[in-house]
């Protein structure tokens, strides 16, 4: 176990033996993370492709079976808080594990059987919308207040490794035999379902801190008082999916008209390097930043980043991303610590409540978005569109610097003595 160590000087070096000082337990959900995160974007990005291409389903029927799938995985994570309630964290992340194992089998068999496809997407969607929360909350429960930021922070890292080369490995495979890659996933899964199962071990959920907000009580009252304390939170978290939806969802789009494809793949490993690479170096300082500042500047850099990519170009497109990327590593990691720590007690709760915001806004982008990138692809000018997202985000940028006055969250507060890592069953 690590001892008093707070996680905030020192540099890298002392972050490396924080980290080596943890149970094998969370050491093992971390590399878990990025094993997951991989798996699940060898065929996350090409669900639709697969769904036309492999099962043979109209286009318009798989278009809205993918827009279901991502409100699933999304929005259905408000369910994480209580399925862990009654399951616990550990036990709801092998459930979760289990169900997209299934789903992949069942997506594999839908080649033969299309009719399957239905329930394989439900299950597919359901696997990451029960497992994030819980993921995330097992790392929080079992570690101190003053380390929550780092190892956040390492998460998102692990994470967006995954995210990063997922895509990159399964191109390879998905054109020469969907089957087999729809197969061998279900084979990883079963394999990342044992290792949760073998090497996690239950943890407690930890009280509340003193200094909750009153009416934070378990139970659907004391949830409803922590909601309301958590509005602004919840505001700036669904705005910054939204923008960053109009990222994720049309950037391969704009490539794709723009007859350079291959700079999608470049744009998006130097997305997922950034947040891989800074996020944990900078995590302590993110925690203890101005809120305000913090949230109108990020939205303030994914404008700039946005602006940039309406130039045009393989170099304005790069530039434009770093920008865009810095803006998500300081404005994510900020709205999770500011949900967990306005409702206390509760991490899965809480997490799903991010997940359910973040399907709200990439709900919102997609039905938006495609209307606003029709009409400038309509008017032969789709540099436009990231003048139009550009605006949105400065927009939000105002907003904050107008309503995220906020208190500290408990990185920010005096650190006191206490024990790195919560205790185990």
């Amino acid at each position: 176990m690590t001892g008093q160590r707070t996680g905030r000087g020192g540099g890298i070096t002392a972050k490396w033996h924080t980290f080596t000082g943890l149970p094998s337990g969370l050491k093992a959900l971390i590399g878990l993370s990025f094993v997951v995160a991989l798996g699940s974007y060898m065929v996350t990005p090409f669900i639709g492709v697969l769904m036309v291409e492999a099962v043979g389903l109209d286009i318009r029927v798989a278009g809205v079976l993918v827009a279901v799938a991502t409100f699933i995985q999304f929005g259905g994570s408000i369910l994480g808080g209580p399925v862990v309630d009654r399951l616990g964290l550990k036990r709801t992340m092998v459930l979760a594990l289990t169900l997209r194992t299934v789903g992949l089998v069942l997506f594999g068999l839908a080649v033969k059987v299309p009719w399957v496809a239905y329930p394989a997407v439900v299950l597919v969607a359901a696997g990451p919308a029960l497992y994030l929360p819980a993921n995330k909350a097992y790392i929080v429960t079992s570690v101190s207040d003053t380390l929550r930021p780092l190892f956040l922070g390492v998460s998102s890292a692990a994470l967006n490794a995954g995210m990063g080369l997922g895509p990159l490995l399964a191109a390879l495979l998905v054109d020469a035999d969907p089957v087999l890659l729809l197969i061998g996933l279900a084979g990883l899964f079963a394999l990342i379902t044992a290792a949760h199962q073998a090497a996690l071990k239950p943890v407690e959920r930890r009280p509340a801190r003193a200094a909750a907000p009153a009416g934070t009580a378990p139970g659907h009252q004391g949830r409803k008082a922590a909601l309301r304390s958590a509005l602004r939170p919840i505001l700036f978290t669904s705005l910054a999916f939204y923008v960053y939806f109009f990222f994720q969802s049309f950037m391969g789009l704009y490539a794709t008209g723009a007859g350079n494809i291959q700079v999608l793949g470049w744009v998006m490993l130097l997305n997922c390097a950034m947040v891989v690479v800074l996020q944990p170096v900078w995590a302590d300082r993110i925690a203890r930043a101005d809120y305000r500042l913090l949230v109108a500047g990020s939205f303030a850099l994914m404008a700039l980043g946005t602006a940039a990519m309406s130039l045009g170009g393989v170099p304005a497109l790069l530039a434009g991303t770093a920008l865009f990327t810095l803006g998500e590593i300081f404005l994510f990691l900020r709205c999770d610590l500011e949900l967990v720590d306005r409702v206390p007690g509760n991490p899965a709760f809480a997490f799903g409540v991010q997940r359910l915001t973040a399907g709200i806004g990439g709900l919102l982008a997609g039905v938006i978005g495609g209307f606003v990138f029709a009409h400038y692809q309509a008017a032969g000018d789709p540099d436009a569109f990231w003048l139009a997202v550009a605006a949105q985000a400065a927009g939000a940028a105002l907003l904050a610097a107008l309503l995220g006055a906020g208190r500290r969250t408990a990185a920010q507060a005096p650190a006191e003595p206490e024990q790195a890592v919560a205790a185990t069953r």
